[in-house]
């Protein structure tokens, strides 16, 4: 049987300094400190291409984390996920000097508005022929709700509520204000555009209103690809019945395993294929020509690495300030509201290292986090490091990989130069795009739109179900005089 072929992003962050791996922004050969000008971009943009990589995806977040020490003065003092920019700015240029590479953009329900975020999305997706996705988010901290002019963050299970009307506003924007034949733009009559096949969206619910048409016309794609990434079960939910491609936080295969498993199950309870979903876990690979060179690339990252802007970030993700904690003793949680959950990352922290009897230290944990964090970072060749991958594909059922980088651009020069010919080679990686020149969509799931079976695909043109006289409905939804 022929193996699965599988699909590698990049995964950014449109900020000046550190990452995914803090400290190596300092390094004479590290170009991370130039990520406030678009050469950086434009050259990772034609190094993913020049790779066959399907996406570069950029993580995205307002303000920033202020839990370590009470402030966000560890971290900016480090370099490390602060000079923060605004991602979607960038994806034009990218596109221009690229034919293949999508660009997935991480955008939030909690702060944005649907008909703004469906114009965005929409004048997006034009612009790059179909080569965009959507990750969608709710954020979760206290100082971006702040930021945003709220008094706190909407609680957990309410944001994913939030997220799933939002949802219906951006499909009915995307999918039922044009009709497929509303366009005509025909330069002998002089005939642009049918009004009588562009309804207006009127939209009445518990957090959203909206009256109006889509200001966009129908974009290749019409709706974005849609990534998500919450493993919360209420994130789950939302996944299974929106989501296409799923980007995991999983330290090793076993949780990768069960979380796939687990959302392939609930995506076919709600009717749709479950092999439509697609799961990319993050890793970060430090690869060599030999092993001896795959050993001294790591040892010049532990070098770099900054612990304090490492335990920075682990309290960002987790709540807890671990500045008070001694670096070099036993990390004792006792007491705090999240120890229990602080300490099964750590027992699978511990399980991906096969180390059972060190204790955990906040150095050991910093340090962890410094290089590569909750994810996985295989050192060895490239036969080395396709070896784990082709454990994670056969042992987890994943559809593909979004790679963190250590150190840029050389880390993901190595993917480009030396894992991907070997991924070729076995036959887990294309030699070309499946659709040269095609939609990101066409290039992940090998069609232009939504699936028939996906619940976005409910509310497209044509797809209302007569009720009353005059009316209509889509979803379930009252539709008075053609619109709803």
């Amino acid at each position: 049987m022929a193996p699965k072929q599988i699909r590698l992003s990049f995964l950014e962050l449109a900020n000046t300094g550190g990452y995914m791996a803090s400290g190596q922004w300092k390094r004479p050969d590290d170009t991370s400190t130039t990520k406030d000008r678009l050469k950086y971009y434009l050259d990772l943009a034609r190094l993913a291409d020049r790779g066959k990589i399907s996406a570069i995806f950029f993580a995205d977040w307002f303000a920033g984390f202020e839990v370590y020490g009470g402030s966000m003065n560890a971290i900016l003092r480090r370099g490390h996920q602060v000079a923060h920019m605004d991602p979607l700015l960038l994806i034009s240029a990218m596109a221009a000097v690229t034919e293949n590479v999508a660009f997935a953009v991480t955008q939030s329900t909690t702060f944005s508005k649907p008909y703004a975020l469906a114009r965005q999305f929409s004048t997006l997706d034009h612009i790059t022929d179909g080569r965009c996705a959507w990750n969608v988010v709710t954020s979760h901290t206290e100082s971006s709700a702040k930021a945003m002019g709220m008094d706190s963050m909407t609680p957990h299970d309410e944001r994913y509520l939030v997220a799933d009307e939002f949802m219906d506003v951006a499909y009915k924007l995307w999918e039922s204000s044009w009709a497929p034949d509303s366009i005509h733009l025909d330069k002998t009559t002089g005939f642009a555009f049918d009004g009588d096949k562009i309804r207006k969206i009127e939209h009445k619910g518990r957090y959203f209103q909206l009256s109006g048409r889509s200001q966009v016309h129908p974009s290749p794609q019409r709706t974005p690809v849609l990534f998500q990434a919450g493993t919360s079960k209420a994130g789950m939910a939302f996944a299974a019945k929106h989501a296409e491609g799923i980007f995991l936080n999983t330290v090793n295969v076993s949780q990768a395993a069960k979380t796939v498993s687990d959302m392939r199950a609930a995506a076919a309870a709600n009717g749709r294929d479950p092999q439509s979903l697609k799961f990319f876990p993050c890793i970060m690979p430090i690869i060599g020509r030999t092993q001896e060179e795959a050993q001294a690339k790591y040892q010049v990252a532990v070098d770099n690495a900054d612990v304090v802007a490492g335990l920075a970030q682990f309290s960002g993700y987790t709540g807890i300030d671990l500045e008070p904690y001694p670096l070099d003793e036993p990390l004792d949680l006792t007491g705090q509201s999240t120890a229990h959950a602080i300490q099964a990352v750590l027992k699978a922290l511990t399980a991906s290292e096969q180390e059972n009897d060190a204790p955990w230290t906040p150095r050991r944990l910093g340090m962890r986090m410094a290089l590569g964090g909750l994810h996985p970072c295989p050192v060895g060749t490239a036969e080395e490091v396709a070896d784990v991958f082709q454990q994670w594909v056969d042992e987890a059922d994943v559809d593909g990989f979004n790679i963190g980088s250590v150190t840029n651009p050389g880390s993901w020069e190595d993917v480009v130069d030396l894992l991907v010919p070997v991924l070729q080679r076995r036959g887990m990686m294309w030699l070309d795009y499946a659709v040269p020149g095609g939609t990101f969509r066409e290039n992940l799931l090998g069609h232009k739109e939504l699936s028939p079976d996906h619940y976005g695909s409910s509310f497209k043109w044509g797809r209302e179900v007569p009720c009353l006289a005059g009316d209509v409905k889509v979803n379930g939804e009252k539709m008075v005089n053609g619109t709803h």
